[in-house]
C-alpha cells in the first residue's frame, strides 16, 4: 500500500499505521453499518466484551448493547439519533448496559459519530466501562443521602444558603424553631429569618466572613444574635456559620440553637441568686456557708461584723478568721479547737450547737452557734451552714 503523508499532520499514514493507532486506543471502538451490524473492532473491544474479533464481526450491535429497562428502544435507533446531531457538543456520552460474552452485564458509556467509508455510511462507536465510576457515584449518592438524612433530623436547626445568601436547605428542626415549612423558605433570602433591625447589616457580615480565612465562626462572638419566627416573635439564638467552597462557589451553613429556655433559666438563676444574697446579706443573724472541710465559701454582713481588719475572709477556715478579740490579742487555741471539732461533727452529718464567746473590748459577747450539715441526693454532706445569734445577757 502506498504511504501518504497527511498534509500538515506530520506522520506518514498507511494501513499498518492506522491499525496500530486504532488497536492501541485504550477505549473500545466498534464500527457498524447503518443497520447496526459490526464490521470492525479493535483490541480494546475484544478485552471489554470478552470476544475475539471474529466472534463479534457480523453480530448486530444489540447483541453487545441490548435494550435495557431504562431504554426499551432499539439501541441502533438511539445511536443513529445521536450520531446525526450536527453540533459537536451534542456528541455526548450515553449510559447503556452492555453484555459480555459470559452474559455478565456492565454499565458502559457510549459515544457515537458517523461518517462515509467508500460511499457507505458507518457508525463509529466508542465504548468504555464505567463500572467503577457508577460504583463511586452510587457511593457518593449514598453518602450524600446519608448526610442529608442526618442533617435533616439533627438536633440543631440547620440552614444552608448559597453565595447569594438564599436558602437552599432547611431541616426539620429549623422548621420547628422558625415555624416555617422548608418549601416556604427555600429560595428566600437568609434575612427572612432575622428581625428587621438586623437585615441591613447581616448580609455584609456574611460576605465578610466568606471573604475571610476562617472556615467557621460563632455568629454571637460580637453581639447577641436573634431570630424571627413565622408568627413575628423574636428569640435569642446561638449560631455557628461554616463555609464550603466547591469549584469556587461558596455555600454557607448555619447551625442554629434556640436558647430562649437557656436565657430564661439563666435569668431565673440570676434572680434567685439576687434574692438569696438579699436575704443572706441582710439577715439579722451571722450566717456563713462552708465546704465539708470548714473552708468559708460565703459569709454575710452580720458575720463579717464579728471580725476585725480588712483581710479577705472567703477561702479561709472558719476557725482561722480574725474574730473579735482586739489587736495584739493572741488567738484562743481552745476556742479554735472547739470550733474545729464542731465542724468535724457537722461534716459527719450530725448537727451541733454550742455557745461561743468573743471579746469586744471590755465586753464579752456570747454567740449561740449552730452548725447544720447540708446533704445532696445521696446523703453526702456537701455544705455546712453555721448560724450565730448573740445571746449576751440572756438567761435560759
Amino acid at each position: 500500500m502506498t504511504e501518504v503523508a497527511a498534509p500538515g499532520r506530520g506522520d506518514v499514514v498507511d494501513e499498518a499505521f492506522l491499525r496500530a493507532i486504532v488497536d492501541h486506543v485504550p477505549e473500545a471502538l466498534l464500527v457498524t453499518t447503518q443497520d447496526g451490524v459490526v464490521t470492525f473492532v479493535n483490541q480494546a473491544s475484544e478485552a471489554l466484551f470478552g470476544y475475539q474479533a471474529a466472534d463479534i464481526i457480523g453480530l448486530g450491535v444489540a447483541a453487545l448493547i441490548p435494550p435495557s429497562p431504562e431504554r426499551r428502544a432499539d439501541p441502533v435507533k438511539w445511536l443513529a439519533r445521536w450520531a446525526a446531531e450536527p453540533q459537536p457538543e451534542h456528541a455526548r456520552w450515553l449510559d447503556f448496559l452492555a453484555r459480555r460474552s459470559d452474559g455478565r452485564e456492565m454499565p458502559v458509556d457510549v459515544r457515537v459519530a458517523q461518517a462515509e467509508v467508500a460511499g457507505e455510511l458507518r457508525f463509529f462507536i466508542t465504548v468504555r466501562d464505567n463500572t467503577v465510576l457508577r460504583q463511586e457515584q452510587a457511593t457518593a449518592r449514598e453518602a450524600s443521602l446519608r448526610a442529608a438524612r442526618i442533617l435533616l433530623v439533627a438536633e440543631d436547626a440547620i440552614v444552608t444558603c448559597d453565595a447569594s445568601q438564599r436558602i437552599t436547605f432547611f431541616n426539620l428542626k429549623a422548621e420547628e424553631v422558625f415555624g416555617y415549612g422548608a418549601q416556604e423558605v427555600i429560595g428566600e433570602p437568609l434575612t427572612h429569618l432575622l428581625p428587621e433591625a438586623a437585615r441591613a447589616v447581616h448580609p455584609d457580615h456574611v460576605a465578610d466572613f466568606g471573604a475571610g480565612a476562617l472556615p467557621s465562626r460563632m455568629m454571637s462572638q460580637r453581639q447577641e444574635v436573634r431570630g424571627l419566627r413565622r408568627n413575628g416573635d423574636e428569640f435569642p439564638i446561638e449560631a455557628t456559620i461554616t463555609k464550603v467552597a466547591v469549584d469556587g462557589v461558596l455555600t454557607f451553613t448555619a447551625h442554629v440553637r434556640d436558647i430562649s429556655e437557656r436565657k430564661a433559666a439563666q435569668a431565673a438563676l440570676a434572680e434567685s441568686e439576687r434574692r438569696f444574697h438579699a436575704m443572706f446579706d441582710h439577715a439579722f443573724g451571722a450566717i456563713a456557708l462552708l465546704d465539708p472541710l470548714g473552708i468559708v465559701l460565703e459569709i454575710n454582713r452580720a458575720a463579717r461584723a464579728l471580725t476585725v481588719g480588712a483581710e479577705p475572709l472567703i477561702g479561709r477556715p472558719l476557725w482561722d478568721l480574725p474574730w473579735l478579740g482586739g489587736a495584739g490579742v493572741a488567738p484562743d487555741a481552745a476556742a479554735q479547737d472547739r470550733l474545729k471539732q464542731a465542724i468535724a461533727v457537722a461534716a459527719s452529718g450530725v448537727a451541733t450547737r454550742y455557745t461561743a464567746e468573743l471579746r469586744d473590748g471590755p465586753l464579752l459577747r456570747k454567740i449561740d452557734l449552730s452548725l447544720t450539715p447540708i446533704t445532696d441526693e445521696s446523703g453526702d454532706v456537701v455544705y455546712i451552714l453555721p448560724e450565730g445569734r448573740e445571746v449576751t445577757g440572756r438567761s435560759f
